[in-house]
Order: C-alpha cells, then structure tokens, then sequence
C-alpha cells in the first residue's frame, strides 16, 4: 500500500514538474504598468558567449528644469527600482531621474541571458543612448556600483558625477575577499536555487521572488576584479555614503574606496545596509547638495585632489592591508568547528581550501576541525553515558543500536576498544553506533578522550593538507580560466570528497575487504542487476520474437499458471496443483489484512503437528524477496503485524537445497531436466576472537554478500562467536540472498529425471520452468526419493546453474536466450491448440499492481 501512494506521489509531482516548466517556459513579460510613467527601450547586452535582446524597462520622472543633469538611480541585488520609491519622494522634483529594472530583475525579467556588470553597463549605455543623455550623475546603490563603474570606464564622458550608495567597490572586502572562494559560495547558491527552480513545481512564482536564479547568477557572473582598476581611473566627482554599521557592504571597504579615490568626499549616516530606505531623507539632502555643487564646479575631479590625498591613493593595497584580526581567526575556527556537526568531509575540504587561499592559516585550520570533530565524537560517547538504557528506545538510536548488541559490543570495545576508535574514523557509518555504546557501557573516559583525539588526527592532518596543498595551485588554475569555475568548483568538491573516502577505506582492513568486495561484483555477471545482464537478450529475441508475428507467445508456455509464470502467479495455485504428488510440503495460505492469521496459524501448526521454525513468505514474490524463516511465536506474531499482501506459510524442510529446471514439448511424451544446481547456504565459522562482522568480511564467498548479510544480521554483527561455532549467515536458497550456486549436472540420472516428470505431469499445462526442492541427501536425489518441493516457478526462472562461479557470460546469455527461445517455441505450439497468449496491456496491468 506504502509504495502505490509512494507511486501515486511521484506520478503527481512529476505531472506538476513538467507543468511547471512549460509554464514557465512560456511565461510572457509583465505587462507595463499603467501607472508610474513606466516605458521601454529595446536593448542588445552581449557576453562571449552569447548575446541578449529584450526589452528594458524603467521609470521616468521628468523635471520641471530640463537644464538640470539628469540622475540614474542604479539598484542593487536582489532588489529592483522599487527600493528608490522612498528616497523619491525626498529628491528635489525641478531634476529628472532615470530609475531603470536592471536586466533579470523586476519588470525587466524576460529575453536576459547574462547578468554580469558588464551586460547591465551595456543596458544602461543604451538607455541613456535612447533618452538621448548626453551626461548624467549616477547614483549607485549596494551591487549597483559594479555597472555603474563598469559603465564610468567604457563611457566617462556620459558620468557627470559617482555616488556610491552602501556601493561595493574592492573585491578585497567582499565577503571573504577573495575571488576564488566568492565565487565558491556564489557558485553554491546558484546551485542551490538552480535546483530549487528545476526540481520544485513552482508556476514562475520563484521567478517573481527576491531571491532566485537571476539574482544567484547576477552574483556568479559579476567579477569584481576589474573593479580596483577602474577606481583608479575616475575623473568625475564622487559621493560615498555609508553606514558604519553596514554588515553587507563594510565599513572597511568604503574606508578603501575613498582612498583609491582622491577626489572623493565621504558621509556616515545610519540605518545599516538598508539606510536608502531607513533614512531617505538624508540620503535625500546628501544627494540634492552633491548635484548642485557638482554642476557649480565646487566638487574636485581627480586631477584636482589635494597631493596627500594623492599620495595615498597612490600606494599599493597590499602595503596598507591590514593583518587579519584574532577575532575574525578565532570567528573562523568557530565557524569551521561548527561546521563539522554538518559534515566532517565537506568541512575538511572548506578548510584546506581557506588555507590553500591565505584566508586561516593551515595549522589554525587543521585545529579548527580537529577540535570538532573531537568535540562532535564526545557528544555521541556523552549521549550514550548520560542517556542511560533509556536511549535505545528513541529514534534514531533504536534504529541503530539494538539492546541485545550492547553486551556483545561491550565485551567488544573492552578488549578492542581503542583499535575499535580507530578503525570507525575510516569506516563512514559505524561512529554514531558505536560511539553512543560506547558510552552506554561506560568506556572509560580517559581512553575514550584520547583514542578520539589520535584518530581525528589520523584523519584530519592529511585531508585538511592535502586539500590545501592540491587546492591552491587548482583554484589558481580557476581563476585564469573563469568560464570554468563553476564545474571546476564542483569537480575539485566531488573529487576531494571521493578521495576522502577511498583513503579512509584503503587504511582499513574491514574498508579494503568491502572494497574488494564491489570490484568483484562489478567484475562477476552473476552478481548484477538482472536489467542489466537480461539487455542483450532482450535485444537479441525481440526482433526474433516479433519476426514470428505473437511476440508475446512465452505467455502460452505453461497454460496452466496465469501469464505462464511471467508475474501475478499464486504460489498456493502452484502448490494446489502439485499436491497430488505427494512432494509438497504442509503449507498454508493466509490473507494478509486479517486480523484473525496468527490464531489461524496456531491452529494450522497444532492439526499438522508442526513446530518451530516455518517459513512464512508471500504469496506473490520474485527472487526470494520478503521470504521469512521464524523461529518462535514471537517472531511469528511480528512478522504477521508486518505483512500487507496475501502470504503464505510454508513446513520448513531440513535438507540439502536443489534448483532443477525442467522442460518438455507438449507433443513429447516426456520431459527432461536441462538444468540443476546445489544451493549452498553460506556460514562462517568462530574463532572466539573475531566478530561476526569480521568473519563475514573475512570469508572469501560470504564478503561478496557482505551488506546483505549486514543488513539481515545488523544485531549480531559485535558478536563474537565461539572457537568452532558454525552461524549460517543464508538461510534462503536464493543467490541475491547469498546463496551460493554450484552446477549440480552430475546429479542427474534417469531416475531422478523420471520423478520429476512424474511430478511435472500432476500440472496439467505445465511445460517449463524451474522446482526448487529440498532432500535430505544428495544420494537420495539422485534416486528420485524423499524430494519435497519448495516452490514451482515458470516462464519467469532461469536455469540456475549458470550462477556457477566465474561461469563466462557468454555461456549464461547463451543459456538463458535457448531458455526464452524455448519458452517462446512452446508458446507457440500451445497457441496453436487455442491457448491465450496474453497481451501486452493485461502484462501492463499486473505491472503497476506489482506489489
């Protein structure tokens, strides 16, 4: 039930995805308003890369003097024109202002591509070029400085004068000032907000936000660099106001620029970053002075600074560079330190990068996330100290430590303890647990402080300088070829990262198993996904199949078992059907929604005179999956909680495991087995030292089922079982289950092959397809006696003795094409007596029923 509303959700939130994007997609520009003396001008901003041709909206409120220099009132990110309303209504009404929605923000949202200074400095060029401006006083607040001086350096003789209003300026006091690491942060909100944007059904109404995608990639595109230079250069007059209270835009950086320009003159007001909107009257008073004296003559231009002013303007920045103070060290420690509660690997990889670029130096950064991750360790052994039992029964812990593992972990960690610290630091997943029971047992405190202090050095001293090394001649690289530093950035992240973590497995034993363990899968066929070792032979019989005109004829292989075994079978009607051969274990079928299954089951076990264990599974299932051996009655009771679907419970038969594949032509007298395989239930055997989860890493066979076996195991995994003690970690003769498939062709004889066609036959309409049987001995299969059968699967099986270690591929595909060829040829036959060849839409039907 769970997954159909998983399912249904998924289908709802894809449809309102794509939705979403045509919506969006085909969103028209606003219309202009009717009021405000809104009006347009067709504008071309190009990059190297593209160019961009839309419609620039402004405002114009026109003077009563038209021999007045007219101002453009240049806005910030992420706002738009409407942050000038109040100052408005303070400025003088006899001048004429220009107040224009920058490309990608406000009224001016469509055809924009790029959003850098550069783009908005062509926009504004062209808007002065339209109102035909000959000269004009710019008034530039916050990220608006970046145009404005953008468009002082391409056209000064269009600038009669510069304010910069709460303006950045210097890259150097710009966030972390420097160029690489803004644009990291930058690079992660236009990340963040790009997913937002493609992954959220939004109808464009994060569009009409402040903060959104245009306004992330205004930050990304717009380099400051450039920006020192072209201070340098200003010959017009120049305002700066400014808050000393200013988080944003620091009191330090407008301290800068007003060095670098000589002939500027500088005002302190209040209000912070928002001091255009708190305090709009003085902004107001400030600008209507500046205009007039400016237009007098009475404001210096650079030429006409005074010489010491001049002289300061003249000196290089980094010999005036202030040193980083201890607070802004001791800030970023803090902050680093923080953020290894997050992420230990991302923090580490942060780190060495604020090192890599001069910003914390690297034993300061290495400390940084030493003591966090030292502290963050503490925590969890301080959590399982003082939370007491109480813990295990509050999530998540109770989902992680289960109270039956404590006393295992405990004599665990007593004589492993520090070695146990240590090799967790490498193995991602298994701190919190064993943390947390490590305080739970009340490992001594001591040892404890110390072994988390030498493995967070372990870990943290080469990450944190590998990182920092590596990283600054790579952000070096960036910076020269910016059109890469978005992937760059994300590349040099995922890289770190995946390094990271092959490292911290390569210094383990336990890691380099599990590592060994998924090369051998990839490298094994018997161990993919079934879609991917069942293309080639889907791509090799469907043109076969459809050449034949019933592509679908398999379906008509066994008449006797619904779509012949494809999926949607009953195991109980396969066993109803086989009953009469005296080979089926006890079994009973129960509904799944009754409430009434476990007295039922009692009552079944007592009439039947069965006991512990039995095999409960459902009634509908593919590969062994949801297949259950309970041992007790409390077991019992729990399992039948859980199950949803119609099940089945099965006698648990004691025995030797066998799968044999089974064929005849319905015109044939008889049938023949093509295939049998041994099922080998893997175990591993005690040495009174190690764990269980030692042993199964440790076996050659069992560590290629390892999260399988860690998975189903999860409560013994500290056990240490004793010198000799044999624990079967399959229980179910299925290969995905950890089984071990053994070709068992020298099991075959004709009496055996005579028995199962003789059980084969008790199936009317049954003609292919796989017995799974258990029996006590392999002598007495060979002789065909004492075999029970487990379960019966059609059209759907596979001959599973291809499964055969280091079996060639070639010989599995081989096999398993003859097998549906086969299928295929007795469909074929049996449709030609009339039998019904399913069609695709009843297939697609049981398809989304598919529990």
């Amino acid at each position: 039930m769970k997954r159909h509303v998983l399912r249904w959700a998924l289908g709802i939130y894809l449809s309102l995805l794509i939705v979403s994007w045509l919506l969006e997609k085909n969103n028209s520009l606003p219309p202009l308003p009717t009021e405000g003396n809104w009006k347009e001008v067709w504008v071309e901003t190009s990059s190297a890369s593209q160019v961009s041709k839309a419609f620039l909206r402004y405002r114009k409120h026109l003077g009563t003097n038209q021999k007045l220099t007219p101002v453009v009132l240049i806005h910030g990110s992420p706002m738009a024109s409407g942050c000038f309303d109040r100052l408005l209504q303070e400025l003088s009404t006899d001048r004429t202002y220009l107040v224009p929605d920058l490309p990608g923000f406000g009224l001016s949202v469509g055809g924009f591509t790029d959003y850098s200074f550069s783009a908005h400095a062509d926009a504004l060029r062209q808007l002065l070029k339209a109102e035909n401006v000959q000269s004009a006083h710019l008034v530039a607040y916050s990220q608006g400085g970046g145009p404005a001086l953008k468009l002082l350096s391409s056209a000064p003789a269009e600038v009669a004068s510069l304010t910069l209003l709460s303006s950045i300026g210097v890259l150097e006091h710009e966030l972390t000032g420097d160029y690489f690491l803004n644009q990291l942060l930058y690079g992660v909100q236009l990340l963040f907000f790009k997913m937002v944007d493609w992954g959220l059904p939004h109808f464009g109404l994060l569009d009409k936000c402040l903060l959104n995608v245009k306004y992330a990639e205004n930050f990304y595109d717009s380099d400051m660099r450039p920006l020192r230079s072209i201070m340098k250069t200003v010959e017009a007059p120049v305002l700066i106001l400014h808050s000393r209270s200013d988080w944003l835009v620091p009191k330090s950086a407008a301290l800068e620029h007003f060095r670098i320009l000589p002939q500027s003159s500088i005002q302190w007001g209040e209000g912070g970053h928002m001091m255009l909107m708190s305090q709009p009257g003085w902004v107001g008073d400030r600008l209507t002075d500046f205009f007039v004296l400016v237009e007098k003559g009475a404001m210096p231009v650079r030429s006409q600074a005074t010489e010491a002013r001049g002289l300061e303007a003249a000196k290089d920045f980094q010999a005036i560079e202030r040193t980083p103070s201890i607070i802004i060290l001791l800030i970023t420690i803090f902050a680093l330190s923080l953020g290894t509660l997050v992420s230990e690997d991302l923090t580490c990889i942060t780190a060495g990068l604020l090192a890599a670029r001069g910003l914390i130096p690297l034993p300061f950064a290495i400390f940084a996330c030493l003591l966090g991750i030292w502290i963050g360790d503490m925590l969890l052994y301080a959590i399982g100290r003082y939370g007491g039992g109480k813990l295990l029964s509050f999530w998540p812990f109770k989902r992680l430590i289960a109270k039956t593992t404590v006393e295992s972990t405990q004599n665990w960690l007593n004589r492993r303890g520090g070695i146990a610290i240590l090799i967790s630091r490498f193995m991602p997943g298994t701190r919190l647990p064993l943390y947390v029971t490590a305080g739970l047992v009340r490992m001594n405190v001591i040892k404890m402080m110390s072994w988390l202090a030498f493995a967070a050095v372990l870990w943290t001293l080469p990450v944190v300088s590998l990182v920092a090394y590596f990283g600054k001649g790579f952000s070096e690289w960036l910076i020269e070829n910016s059109k890469f530093m978005l992937p760059g950035i994300f590349f040099f992240f995922v890289l770190s990262f995946s390094l990271s973590r092959i490292i911290a497995v390569l210094m383990t034993s336990e890691g380099r198993r599990k590592l060994y363990a998924t090369f051998q899968r990839v490298k094994r066929w018997e161990f993919w996904p079934s879609y991917v070792f069942y293309l080639p032979v889907v791509i090799v019989l469907a043109w076969k199949f459809i050449r034949s005109g019933r592509p679908l004829a398999f379906t008509a292989c066994n008449p006797g078992i619904i779509h012949s075994g494809l999926l949607g079978e009953s195991k109980v009607d396969i066993l109803d059907h086989l009953k009469p051969s005296g080979c089926v274990p006890k079994y009973l079928a129960i509904n799944g929604e009754s409430v009434e299954n476990l007295q039922r089951v009692q009552d079944w076990m007592v009439v039947e005179a069965l006991s512990f264990p039995i095999v409960l599974k459902p009634d509908q299932g593919e590969r062994g999956k949801g297949v259950q051996i309970v041992n007790n009655e409390t077991e019992l009771k729990a399992e039948l909680q859980r199950v949803q679907c119609d099940s089945i419970i099965q006698e648990y038969v004691k025995g030797l495991e066998f799968g044999i594949f089974y064929l005849r032509y319905p015109d044939d007298a008889n049938g023949s087995i093509v295939s049998l395989n041994r099922k080998i239930m893997i175990s591993v055997e005690g040495d009174g030292y190690r764990t269980l989860e030692e042993l199964i890493l440790d076996d050659s066979r069992a560590v290629l089922s390892y999260r399988y076996f860690f998975r189903i195991l999860k409560e013994r995994l500290l056990e240490i079982p004793e010198a000799g003690q044999r624990v079967v970690l399959a229980s179910i003769g299925t290969h995905c289950r950890g089984a071990l498939f053994l070709n068992g062709a020298d099991l075959i004889t004709p009496a055996l092959e005579a028995q199962i066609d003789r059980i084969a036959k008790h199936f009317r309409g049954f003609y292919l397809g796989r017995f799974d049987i258990r029996c006590p001995s392999e002598s007495d299969l060979k002789r065909g006696v004492n075999l029970s059968i487990i379960e019966l699967n059609g059209v759907a099986s596979e001959p599973t003795h291809i499964y055969h270690p280091h079996t060639p591929l070639r010989i599995g595909l081989k096999t398993v094409i003859e097998q549906w060829k086969k299928a295929h040829e007795i469909g074929l036959i049996n449709a030609s007596k009339d039998t019904h060849i399913s069609s695709l839409r009843e297939i697609l039907r049981l398809l989304r029923k598919r529990p």
